[in-house]
């Protein structure tokens, strides 16, 4: 019922004749009305005017409580947060490249790792929770916004490029999306002092990425340059114990290139080419817009580890021998 019936509005006559009384020029004594009178129909025609004007509207529109949300669904016990970004600078601007590289620990690494990636055209180092300004000036230029992802997630590659946060867990394997899918390209590859070159047709390039927590708030990053390639078939995958059928495609992994660090919170691991562009550096940071070549450089940091082996339940203490028995 949206508005009132007829009913109402003859139960609000006496209360309308009142108010006419009251508010009509006094002509004698006579129709002048008894205070103890207008005390108790005025506060009768007040409610009686709220009821009419509000109707069943009160029936009709009452909102209903919102249900309350749920909680968020607390991380694994060994989940990872990673972050993953990409900057970029063209690739004639060496002295932003000299001046990012001059901040970043080198020397982490073993020396044959380096020599290797060197000789493939890749560089790598750490960079502490404070980033060189030329390196943050090429992060601002990239997208903003950061966007939620899981290790197995199946999205569009330009989505997986942006900026992104990704939770794995300890030893899985997650994707880091490098390039497009390119119809057809080669990749030269040099290993033992001999030069191979592969070609594919499809193919992308892309990053193998697994994380091991350390229960003391730093996690082992692991990274391996991988190509997928060919057509999309069926293949079958061993994990925890069984063999599961997924969609996929082949793959080359380069273990040999493979880069592992072990980070503390805030910590960023970087990979990018080296000054000269080459082999496995050149296929998998670099890229042309609008005639322009530019250089891309990965960045992962560890945001967070939930693992504590402090108080991890699988955790069994030895207890201490006492001599003599």
């Amino acid at each position: 019922m949206l508005f009132p019936s007829s009913d109402s509005f003859t139960t609000l006559r006496p209360a309308a004749e009142t108010l006419r009384a009251i508010c009509a020029p006094e002509t004698s004594q006579s129709t002048q009305l008894p205070p103890v009178y207008l005390r108790l129909c005025i506060p009768i025609l007040v409610a009686s005017f709220a009821w009419l004007f509000s109707g069943c509207a009160l029936l009709t529109t009452t909102e209903k409580p919102e249900a309350p949300s749920l909680p968020a669904p607390p991380l694994p016990a060994s989940s990872v947060v990673l972050e993953v970004a990409f900057a970029r600078i063209p690739l004639a601007d060496t002295a932003t490249y000299d001046s990012i590289w001059s901040q970043v620990d080198e020397q982490h690494f073993s020396t044959d790792l380096r020599r290797q990636l060197s000789a493939n055209g890749v560089r790598c180092g750490l960079v502490g929770m404070q980033l060189p300004p030329k390196l943050k000036e090429a992060l601002d230029d990239s997208e903003p916004g950061a966007v939620e992802r899981g290790e197995d997630s199946a999205a569009d590659p330009e989505l997986d490029r942006a900026p992104r946060r990704i939770q794995c867990r300890g030893g899985q394997r997650a994707k880091i999306l490098v390039t497009k899918p390119l119809d057809m390209f080669s990749l030269l590859l040099l290993e033992d002092n001999q030069v191979r070159g592969l070609l594919f047709s499809p193919g992308q390039c892309l990053f193998g990425l697994k994380s091991y927590p350390q229960g003391d708030g730093r996690a082992k990053i692991e990274l391996t340059p991988e190509v997928e390639h060919g057509e999309m078939k069926t293949q079958f995958i061993g994990r925890d114990g069984s063999v599961l059928p997924q969609l996929g495609q082949d793959r080359v992994v380069l273990d040999k290139l493979r880069v592992s660090a072990t980070l503390a919170p805030g910590h960023v691991l970087m990979l990018s080419a080296t000054p000269e562009v080459k082999g496995v550096g050149s296929s998998f940071f670099t890229e042309t817009d609008s005639g322009t070549i530019y250089r891309r450089i990965l960045l992962v940091r560890l945001a967070v580890t939930q693992y504590d082996d402090l108080f991890a339940p699988d955790q069994i203490v030895t207890p201490l021998a006492t001599p003599g028995e």
